[in-house]
C-alpha cells in the first residue's frame, strides 16, 4: 500500500512547524512512532552553482522513492526547499533505521549512478521510540542512549564532593539524562537538541531541567547538575558524527554566579568543549527580574569561548526583557514546566509580545499542547521543544 503524502508543489505559508501539525492531524496513529527530516543540503552542495537547473529532478527522485519505500502507516511531506518530513507509526527503531538507510542509498545512487558510494542526503532523527518502563516516558536520542550520571561523577574534579548533603530524600545520582529535541520554526539546516536533565518521583510524575532538583536546593546541587550536563553533551557531541547536529546545554545563573563553582563549570568546559564550539550553544536560566544587562553580558563572556550561540532562558512573568535587547543573546525565551495550565495560554502571548516588541527572537520550552504550539507558531516564536514535539503526538 501506498504511504500518505500532502501536496509537494507549495510550502505551506505558516513554514516548516506548518508542515508538521499538518502531518499530525493526517496521521491516525495514536500509538508510538517516529519522525524524521530527510535533508538534500548535501546534494545542493555537491551540484554547487548547478543546482537551480537539477534541483527539480532531484525533489522527483526523492518524492518518488519514499512513494516507494514508504507504506500503510508511513506519511512523508514536504517541508522546505532543502527537506522533507517522514512519519512512521507501525515500525521499530531498528526496523526505521534501516529503512531510512536504504533511502539515502537509493536517492543517492539513482542520482549519481550505481556505485558511485556519495550520500546526497541526510536523515535528521527528531524522536526516538517512547520507552514507557518505569512508569515514565525517557526521550533519548537516537544517536545517544541514555546516561547514569553516577558512572560519569569521578570524571569531574569535584570540589562539590558534598553535593548530595543538603538533602536526605534527594540524590544527584538518582537524576538522569537525556535529549530533547527544538523545532525551529524556520528552517531545519541546523538540527538542535537539548541536553536535559530527567527524574521520575515516587508517585510516577516526570520532572525535566531544573525542575528536578528541590525546592529552594542548595547552590551545590545546581553546580553539580551543570557539570554532569555537560558531560553528558560531550558524550553526544563525541559519538554523534553528523556535522549539522547542535547541542544545547543549560547552565544556570547559580553557577555563574558563584567564583568558585564558575571555575569548576568553565574548567570542564574547557576540556571537554573547546574544540566543538561550532556545534554548542547555551541556554543561561534562572535569572532575576531586575537583572543588569551588563552582569548578563558577564555571564555570556564568560561561555563565549565555548559556545557558537548563547540563549537566555527567564519567567515567563519576566517584565523587563527589553533590557537584553543589547546583549546578542541566540534568543529570549520561557520554561512553561512550572507554569499553572489554566494560565499557559494567556501567558504565552504576553511573554512572547514583550519579546518581540524588544525585537528579538524567542523560544519557548516545555510545549505539552496543541494549542500551546499552535499559539507560538501564530506570534512567530522561532523554537520550540517539549513532550509534545518529541513524543506526545507521534
Amino acid at each position: 500500500m501506498s504511504p500518505s503524502d500532502i501536496d509537494t508543489s507549495v510550502s505551506s505559508p505558516g513554514g516548516l512547524a506548518w508542515r508538521l501539525h499538518e502531518l499530525l492531524r493526517s496521521s491516525s496513529s495514536g500509538g508510538k512512532g517516529r519522525l524524521s527530516f530527510l535533508a538534500i543540503d548535501p546534494a545542493r552542495k555537491h551540484f554547487g552553482p548547478d543546482w537551480p537547473r537539477v534541483s527539480a529532478k532531484v525533489h522527483g527522485v526523492v518524492a518518488a522513492t519514499l512513494r516507494n519505500f514508504l507504506s500503510e502507516g508511513d506519511i512523508y511531506s514536504f517541508a522546505d526547499e532543502f527537506s522533507y518530513i517522514i512519519m512512521s507509526s507501525n515500525r521499530t527503531s531498528d526496523e526505521f533505521d534501516k529503512l531510512m538507510e536504504d533511502i539515502t542509498l537509493e536517492i543517492s545512487s539513482r542520482i549519481t549512478g550505481k556505485g558511485i558510494a556519495k550520500e546526497l542526503v541526510s536523515i535528521i532523527h527528531l524522536n526516538a521510540d517512547s520507552d514507557i518502563n518505569q512508569g515514565a516516558r525517557k526521550m533519548l536520542h537516537p544517536l545517544s542512549g541514555e546516561i547514569d550520571p553516577s558512572s560519569h561523577l569521578s570524571n569531574i574534579e569535584r570540589i562539590l564532593n558534598d553535593a548530595d548533603a543538603s538533602s536526605n530524600e534527594f540524590k544527584v545520582s538518582s537524576v538522569n539524562h537525556g535529549t530533547m529535541c527544538v523545532l525551529a520554526t524556520g528552517t531545519m539546516s541546523t538540527s538542535s537538541t537539548i541536553c536535559t536533565a530527567m527524574r521520575v518521583d515516587e508517585d510516577k510524575a516526570k520532572r525535566h531541567g531544573y525542575a528536578v532538583l528541590p525546592p529552594d536546593s542548595d547552590p551545590l546541587l545546581y553546580a553539580e547538575m551543570d557539570a554532569l550536563t555537560v558531560e553528558f553533551a560531550s558524550k553526544q557531541l563525541k559519538e554523534t558524527m553528523d556535522r549539522h547536529i547542535v547541542i544545547q546545554i543549560p547552565v544556570h545563573r547559580i553557577t555563574l554566579s558563584s567564583k568558585k563553582y564558575r571555575e569548576m563549570y568553565l574548567k570542564i568546559c574547557h576540556g571537554m568543549l573547546a574544540n566543538r564550539k561550532d556545534r554548542v550553544t547555551f541556554d543561561i536560566y534562572g535569572i532575576d527580574e531586575g537583572t543588569p544587562s551588563n552582569r548578563v553580558l558577564e555571564y555570556m563572556q564568560w561561555l563565549r569561548p565555548y559556545a557558537r550561540l548563547i540563549a537566555i532562558t527567564v519567567d515567563i512573568d519576566f517584565s523587563t526583557v527589553s533590557a537584553f535587547s543589547g546583549v546578542n543573546a541566540a534568543s529570549i525565551g520561557a520554561d512553561l514546566t512550572t507554569v499553572e495550565s489554566d494560565l499557559t495560554i494567556q501567558k504565552i502571548g504576553k511573554f512572547i509580545n514583550r519579546v518581540k516588541a524588544a525585537n528579538m527572537k524567542s523560544h519557548i520550552h516545555g510545549i505539552t499542547s496543541k494549542a500551546q504550539a499552535d499559539l507560538c507558531l501564530r506570534l512567530g516564536v522561532e523554537f520550540i521543544d517539549g513532550e509534545l514535539i518529541s513524543n506526545e503526538l507521534i
